[in-house]
């Protein structure tokens, strides 16, 4: 997987997040959202994605260099949903879980948002 195409809706959940929060880096937000939604047991739902005002980001950048840690986390969460692992799979997956993520963080009260933010990312990029 090189990159993962976000929708618009996304993009200002991101914005908005950045602007909340100081974490000027979508990647580590968007890294946090996976780490979000994956620790959530249920299957998150299907959707179709407008991508129009969207954004991409390098799977490379979004995973902070360990590239191979949450490729391995997508496909462990789709075998134990009975899921075949395949790339396109992954990819979706992948693209669910950073939805719902973002989706959890921009839910959360300021004060939640900032404890749990500030400690997870402290001196991540």
């Amino acid at each position: 997987m090189e990159r993962l195409r976000l929708s618009g809706a996304a993009r200002n959940q991101l914005v908005s997040l950045k602007r909340r929060t100081g974490i000027e880096h979508y990647n580590a937000l968007c890294r946090h959202a996976l780490c979000m939604s994956l620790a959530n047991g249920s299957v998150p739902p299907d959707e179709d994605f407008n991508f129009a005002g969207g954004i991409d980001i390098e799977w490379r950048v979004l995973t902070g260099g360990q590239e191979a840690l949450y490729y391995n986390l997508l496909m462990v969460r789709l075998l134990g949903e009975g899921t075949a692992p395949t790339e396109d799979a992954v990819r979706k997956a992948a693209l669910l879980h950073v939805h719902r993520g973002l989706s959890y963080l921009v839910s959360r009260r300021e004060d939640d948002l900032l404890i749990e933010l500030s400690s997870a990312l402290s001196g991540v990029r």
